[in-house]
């Protein structure tokens, strides 16, 4: 049996050879029917216009702006395409009420030579609406801080506003237009261009296909300004009525605020002055009031900022406080009167004119007239105040080097609380007494 199939082997081979290029060639003269797939053609949309003309503007809906298709046709003919010639097309005129319009398929090559095209799906669908435009205002957002010593001035921008079109439903969603930069540790101006962003309620970036605005970015300026603190300087002029005093300086809600400018300007100032014409008390007899605002005595190139939350715009209010002057009568017991300075070995008293009699030393009274506000009275004993009498202090305003034995009149410096004055100047007699003479002793 071997030997039978191994008999004429070379024409045997040569048969099946042959019988091969029979049958291809029998094949290729066929031509016969084949088929081709490709997937994920794109959609060309056609007459976009007219949705446009009608003030609308559509969305694919379920990706469906892209098919699968199956080409049927000779292998010839097939061979002879590619991706590139296979175009999906769906034409807008043509759009139904249930906003569908149907997918055609061909081939820019051999379209007419094809036997059957078979597509995954027939129809896009898509959602129409009307379109809005609408302007929004452009907020700037300067996010960071600059450098020590410096803080943020004017923020101005090429653009304020930006007019948004698009599908209704989207267009109403956004509601604000923002562009933001970065100041974070500069101490110079900024300059630069920056992205128009759309934001809805919650704060999410708004996008869509469809949705257009008629500007892209905006030029924004920071300027960035030196910065220090400075103490403010309050003053008022005139006295007021006769009988009230002026209680301390003027007391304002703000005694120092920070200022801005170029350093050059800062330089200049150390301290803001309120002109003094502004708390004028000329004869009040009562408190002042007022309000001022701390940006008219600024000088050109400098102004106020705040620092941190606080919201400071300037104003500020000052009192002058303004009292009645009260008068009492004082008893000083003659014991509460002090000499000092007397001069050395030398012995002083002090004496009170009491009505020509001579009276207890320790019940003498020297009475003195003494004026203040009513606070100032508040837990004054008067038998527990005190005076001077300063015996240097006499013989330099007499123009004595050497006081002689005697009575001399002496001015009384009474030691009153904060707030009480004597109403005129007291004298008391003071006995000046020689050292005594040694007596010689008796043999």
């Amino acid at each position: 049996m071997v030997k039978k199939l191994t008999n004429n082997l070379g024409l045997k081979l040569l048969a099946i050879l042959v019988a091969c290029i029979v049958w291809l060639i029998v094949i290729n003269y066929a031509d016969p029917i084949v088929s081709i797939r490709y997937s994920g053609i794109p959609v060309e949309f056609v007459n976009e216009d007219l949705l446009k003309s009608k003030g609308k503007v559509y969305e694919v809906l379920n990706g469906t702006d892209s098919v699968d298709v199956v080409i049927f046709g000779k292998r010839s003919v097939l061979e002879t395409l590619s991706y590139e010639n296979i175009h999906a097309r769906a034409d807008l005129e043509d759009i139904t009420i249930m906003n569908t319009v149907a997918i055609q398929v061909y081939s820019n090559k051999s379209n007419d030579q094809l036997d059957n095209i078979r597509q995954s799906r027939s129809v896009v669908e898509l959602n129409v609406e009307d379109i809005k435009e609408m302007p929004y205002t452009i907020n700037v957002v300067v996010n960071g801080t600059p450098g020590d010593g410096y803080v943020m001035g004017d923020v101005s921008q090429n653009k304020n506003l930006v007019r948004v079109s698009g599908p209704e439903s989207v267009v109403r969603r956004v509601a604000k237009a923002e562009c933001s930069v970065g100041v974070t540790g500069r101490t110079s101006d900024l300059s630069t261009s920056a992205d128009i962003r759309l934001y809805d309620e919650n704060g999410k970036t708004v996008t869509h296909p469809n949705l257009t605005t008629n500007v892209s970015t905006v030029d924004v300026k920071v300027e960035i300004l030196a910065c220090k603190a400075v103490d403010i300087v309050y003053n008022y002029t005139g006295e007021p009525a006769a009988g009230y005093t002026v209680i301390g300086e003027p007391v304002a809600d703000r005694t120092a605020v920070y200022i801005a400018g170029r350093q050059a300007a800062l330089d200049k100032v150390e301290r803001i002055v309120v002109p003094e014409s502004l708390l004028d008390i000329s004869g009040r007899n009562e408190s002042l009031n007022a309000t001022l605002n701390l940006k008219d005595y600024l000088p050109d190139g400098v102004r106020l900022i705040n620092i941190g939350d606080e919201e400071f715009d300037g104003r500020i209010n000052v009192k002058v406080d303004i009292e009645e002057l009260i008068e009492r009568t004082f008893a000083i017991p003659i014991g509460n009167l002090r000499l000092e300075n007397v001069p050395e070995d030398y012995k002083g008293e002090v004496l009170l004119e009491t009505n020509g009699t001579e009276a207890d030393p320790g019940k003498a009274n020297l009475e003195i007239r003494v004026r203040g506000i009513a606070d100032s009275y508040t837990n004054v004993v008067p038998r527990e105040l005190y005076g001077t009498i300063d015996v240097a202090a006499f013989m330099e305003k007499s123009g004595v080097s050497e006081l002689p034995p005697g009575v001399f009149r002496m001015e009384v410096q009474m030691d009153l609380p904060e707030g009480l004055t004597t109403t005129e100047k007291y004298y008391a007699d003071v006995r000046i007494t020689a050292p005594e003479e040694e007596q010689p002793d008796e043999e």
